[in-house]
């Protein structure tokens, strides 16, 4: 039998709660450390949606990497959407968990294999953090990566159609640094430790205009696609913890909220 204080513990000990940044709120998030698990249901995003993808697949504990309740709630009255779910989960007896910018900073949490994705590299540090534990990652490539390579490579490990980028496409790409989701704001740190080349999310226009002005390849992941592999990743590590003990399902129910026009064809003829 598996309670969820073991759980609880398992996790804590693979992302730390201390290494989440100072603005985050990681951990348990509803329920009762000695609540029974069965079933786990791991998640991008918690909303209303996946609430009800969890009480239908009569799972006992969601663990997201998003925190619903990012901010104090002051009433849970069920007259926004963060409410509402909360509620849900609360009737339905079904427990929170969240592991949000401290599984982004540990080492082998979701920074490492965020790069792992985009480039064969070594020497790697974080971009902010002490020793192999920290936001972000830069390192040194191994080999020879054409940035035409880079931006295949990209494409297809996190199945995007079309990518924003800046750069030319035959740069030598030697130094690479990365943050999955929106670390856009450590472009400026990256270049100080002599990247060549960012990768992240969430990019403005003058974060994109700084590499334009300052010979550095940029890349824009969207937020939703560098993260999504969270679920997959953290599904092997409960099996491989637990075995047959849990059952770790992950919904289906995450969507890209962002839509995309590529052409826009008016129909003139009604």
């Amino acid at each position: 039998m598996v309670k969820l204080t073991d759980i609880l513990d398992f996790l804590n000990l693979t992302a730390p709660p201390h290494m989440a940044e100072s603005y985050d709120n990681v951990g348990l998030l509803i329920g009762e450390k000695e609540k029974e698990i069965r079933k786990v249901l791991v998640t991008l995003d918690t909303d209303e949606i996946v609430a009800i993808d969890a009480r239908e697949k009569q799972a006992d504990l969601v663990l997201s990497h998003h925190p619903l309740i990012f901010r104090p709630l002051g009433r849970i009255t069920g007259e926004d959407a963060v409410s509402r779910t909360v509620l849900s989960l609360i009737k339905d007896d079904i427990a929170l968990f969240s592991m949000h910018t401290n599984f982004d900073s540990v080492k082998c949490g979701l920074g490492d294999l965020f790069l792992d994705k985009i480039a064969e590299t070594q020497n790697r540090v974080p971009i902010e953090g002490d020793g192999e534990n920290g936001i972000g990652r830069i390192a040194d490539v191994k080999g020879e990566l054409v940035f035409s390579k880079l931006l295949d490579r990209i494409k297809t490990e996190f199945h995007i159609k079309s990518l924003r980028y800046i750069g030319p496409e035959n740069k030598q790409i030697r130094k690479i640094a990365v943050v999955n989701g929106g670390g856009a704001d450590y472009i400026y740190e990256a270049k100080k430790l002599g990247a060549d080349c960012f990768v992240s999310g969430d990019m403005k226009y003058h974060q994109a205009r700084f590499a334009y002005e300052n010979d550095l390849a940029l890349v824009e992941v969207p937020h939703y696609q560098a993260e999504i592999i969270f679920c997959g990743y953290v599904k092997q590590l409960l099996e491989n913890r637990f075995g047959s003990e849990l059952e770790v399902l992950v919904t289906d129910k995450n969507t890209d909220i962002w839509k995309q026009l590529d052409e826009l064809v008016i129909d003139t003829e009604t």
